[in-house]
């Protein structure tokens, strides 16, 4: 398979794991980020462990210490990491973003202090690396936005700030259009040096081997609520 269509359906996997992790929010099983952060990750797990895309095998390992004061948390204004990494003959990356994740019902504003604390979360993250982004949880999906438009956007209706769809999230993250190559693996150690509870790591590896010689295909995202 080639590199950009093996990419688009692993966008389509992440998302669909995405969807099914809202399903939790929409089932009243979670409550808040909190709960939804572990939930996203084990959707992930399950979607990419052993799956099989084109000529990649992808594996899935997730690193949670949460629990006591959330240093890390407070140190890095995130709450997850992401991680992909692709391992061929024809294309290496490895690299990481950083995650703040909010539950904001659409349509609502958050209240001021919140949004105050949300921007300042957003500064941390991009002290740190320029790959930093927000996820809003809801009902009706998953929305994200970088962190740099976040930290300068004084709308408060965060559902409306966030003006990606978690499929155009995820399709650039697998396509390498975003992430950063210094939060690779071996830079988890960083964060649990920072204390117990903070930031979770979730890392997704595709090895094998792909056809670079291509012409990319036409861009279709796979479900009517996770277009623009």
């Amino acid at each position: 398979m080639k590199f950009y269509d093996a990419m688009i359906e692993a966008a389509r996997v992440a998302t669909a794991a995405t969807d099914a992790a809202m399903g939790a929010l929409e089932a009243r099983t979670a409550v808040d980020e909190d709960d939804l952060n572990p939930v996203l990750m084990t959707e992930l797990s399950v979607a990419f462990r052993g799956l099989q895309i084109g000529g990649l095998t992808w594996k899935c390992s997730v690193l949670r210490h949460r629990g006591g004061v959330a240093a890390e948390e407070k140190e890095y204004g995130a709450d997850l990491l992401m991680q992909v990494a692709l391992d061929t003959p024809q294309q290496k990356y490895s690299k990481g973003v950083f995650v703040q994740a909010k539950k904001v019902t659409p349509g609502r504003a958050m209240a001021p202090k919140a949004h105050r604390e949300l921007i300042q979360q957003c500064n941390t993250m991009l002290s740190h690396t320029p790959s930093a982004f927000v996820f809003n949880y809801s009902t009706i999906g998953v929305r994200c936005a970088s962190a740099s438009k976040i930290a300068g956007s004084a709308q408060r209706n965060l559902h409306a700030a966030c003006d990606m769809t978690a499929y155009h999230f995820y399709r650039d993250l697998f396509l390498c259009t975003i992430g950063d190559p210094s939060w690779k693996a071996p830079r988890s150690a960083t964060l649990r040096a920072a204390g117990t509870r903070g930031v979770d790591v979730i890392r997704l590896v595709g090895e094998g081997n792909l056809d670079m010689d291509e012409t990319p295909s036409v861009d279709v995202p796979p479900r009517p609520r996770d277009r623009d």
